[in-house]
């Protein structure tokens, strides 16, 4: 769990204070972790559309919204980020599994994991590839650039560093 501490601790200490979450097995011991932490606002969301419509209305009630999705997730979610978040410049971080990196195991996985960074490139979504522990110290300067000009940022977290966690 060294990998979800460190980012929830860095997320938390940057002002994140509402969390949702769509299931995902890589992300699931911070999942945990965010289930029983009393100092900030957790649920579980079906699809990550909601999410993202839920994480704008809770920039609106004064909150740091983050939501957890795999990058399968995104392809779902275009639209919301682009016409919602993007537009209506929402601080919004989007921390995601990175499926379909080296050490993955479910090779449908690798199509997604293919197009992931060009995607959020074509929307625009100032991205941090993290794929070892020290990566993880950049997060803070992402999260801040979200803040300061109201946009989405995605931090993608490669599957073996999540995995290492498990």
């Amino acid at each position: 769990m060294k990998v979800s501490k460190k980012i929830l601790m860095i997320l938390k200490k940057n002002g994140v204070n509402f969390f949702l979450s769509v299931p995902c097995k890589l992300l699931s011991n911070m999942i945990s972790i965010l289930e029983k932490d009393k100092e900030i606002i957790y649920s579980a969301v079906p699809r990550e559309e909601e999410g993202i419509g839920i994480c704008a209305g809770a920039h609106l009630g004064n909150k740091f919204p983050c939501l957890l999705l795999q990058n399968t997730g995104i392809g779902n979610s275009v639209n919301a980020i682009v016409s919602l978040l993007k537009y209506y410049k929402i601080p919004t971080i989007l921390l995601i599994s990175y499926r379909g990196t080296p050490g993955e195991t479910v090779k449908a996985q690798y199509q997604m994991g293919s197009i992931t960074k060009n995607l959020l490139k074509t929307m625009n979504v100032p991205t941090l590839h993290c794929n070892k522990f020290s990566d993880l110290d950049k997060i803070s300067k992402y999260v801040v650039k979200s803040k300061k000009i109201g946009t989405p940022v995605a931090i993608l977290c490669d599957f073996n560093l999540m995995k290492a966690d498990q």
